[in-house]
């Protein structure tokens, strides 16, 4: 089976002994149905994963292997329609799914797109440390048959409500986003003062993210069913003052 599907979220490497280095990748399709993509190899360097986010891709689909959330697919091709989306269309496309995660719960869905208030955050620096072949993120998916168990270098964690939710009680959620991936390896390669680190990150995703349009997009971990951060979606209020990236 063929499907068209906008990538809205590209998840941190993670190393399979049999697979080498894959990423994880989510988004919608033309029917504007989630669906989970896996896997893709991935070597820092190589352009083995030739999209990113906001891409449009056309896949190829089979039923996975061994994953029973309704959304995934196994990718045996793919090729990148060199058709980028702007974020006003994004928005209209993921629009009509924002929900929350009491009602995601409730549909038994294993990926969506909630609106958060957010509260806080915490940044923990487990390494300042640098690898090209990173194999931190040990979270998202558990396809792999096996994978080398190492300490994310940034944990960081969201406290928020989800917007216009009366049964929310309020989160605190783990990221997993390729974006803090690639900023605290940014970061690292200048400075090593992990209160430094610490105090730019939440800059980035604190900050910053408290004065554009958010959005989470959101999974379940394969065993336990829990929720994570897999995305973020931030594009630009329409009204107010916007903090400068430079400022970062």
């Amino acid at each position: 089976m063929k499907e068209k599907v906008l990538v809205l979220v590209r998840a941190i490497p993670e190393k399979s002994e049999r697979y080498g280095y894959l990423i994880c990748v989510a988004g919608i399709n033309e029917k504007n149905e989630w669906r989970r993509l896996y896997p893709f190899k991935f070597s820092y360097g190589e352009r083995l994963v030739d999209f990113g986010k906001k891409d449009l891709i056309d896949v190829t689909l089979a039923d996975p292997d061994n994953d029973k959330r309704s959304e995934s697919r196994k990718v045996t091709t793919h090729e990148n329609l060199e058709s980028q989306l702007n974020d006003e269309e994004i928005l209209q496309r993921i629009m009509p799914l924002v929900s929350s995660i009491e009602k995601l719960k409730k549909e038994g869905a294993s990926l969506g797109v909630i609106k958060p208030e957010l509260a806080g955050i915490d940044v923990i620096i487990n390494s300042t440390d640098i690898y090209d072949e990173q194999t931190y993120f040990t979270l998202a998916d558990d396809y792999l048959e096996k994978r080398e168990k190492v300490k994310m270098p940034v944990e960081l964690r969201y406290q928020f409500k989800c917007k216009d939710e009366p049964e929310c009680k309020g989160h605190n959620i783990i990221l997993i986003d390729w974006e803090l991936n690639e900023l605290a390896r940014n970061l690292m390669r200048k400075e090593k003062d992990k209160k430094i680190i610490e105090a730019k990150i939440k800059t980035k995703f604190f900050d910053f993210m408290k004065t554009r349009d958010l959005y989470f997009f959101m999974g379940t971990h394969f065993r336990f069913g829990t929720w994570i951060i897999i995305g973020l979606f931030y594009p630009q209020k329409r009204k107010g003052i916007q903090l400068k990236l430079d400022d970062i």
